[in-house]
């Protein structure tokens, strides 16, 4: 039986196994949107209680990796939002990347990476993050963004050029 439809029946060792499955993917999509350590293990935990309270609406037969992602990605984008007003409204400015290493396995390497993903666009970033961190088909990438499969494919090769050019720059 699927995972989502026990935890629609309520089993939470159902829930258990979802999260040991897919925590790191969650907490790196969010991070790669964030910025922010605490706030990526804040929206981990958040997408994990909404899969929790809406899996009865779970359409069974579709990606559940691509659905999890999908409440992640909105999760760290309502975060986001949510931090820039308040950004605005404290007049306080948010510090960008942490220090990983005690929060990822690969730490340092993940670190590299943000710092890489720093000159691209924001949707760009995102999509080199689903795809590459989440390990989503670009046809996944494109639902939960809302573009055409084509347009997530120009963008995700565009934003490798550009990492790519910039590692060139620097080397």
């Amino acid at each position: 039986m699927n995972l989502i439809r026990q935890i629609a029946t309520g089993n939470q060792k159902a829930l258990e196994t979802l999260y040991q499955n897919y925590k790191t993917s969650v907490f790196r999509i969010a991070l790669s949107i964030l910025g922010d350590t605490f706030l990526a293990e804040d929206v981990t935990q958040e997408t994990f209680l909404k899969i929790q309270q809406h899996a009865d609406t779970f359409r069974f037969g579709d990606n559940e990796k691509g659905w999890v992602m999908a409440i992640a990605h909105n999760t760290a984008l309502h975060m986001l939002e949510k931090r820039k007003r308040e950004t605005l409204q404290d007049e306080v400015q948010v510090i960008g990347i942490t220090d990983l290493s005690d929060t990822i396995e690969s730490g340092e390497a993940y670190e590299r990476f943000c710092r890489l993903l720093q000159p691209l666009k924001d949707l760009d970033r995102q999509i080199v993050c689903l795809h590459l961190i989440g390990e989503l088909k670009h046809r996944e990438i494109a639902v939960i963004l809302n573009l055409s499969v084509g347009a997530v494919k120009k963008r995700y090769e565009r934003a490798i050029r550009k990492i790519a050019e910039h590692l060139e720059e620097n080397a």
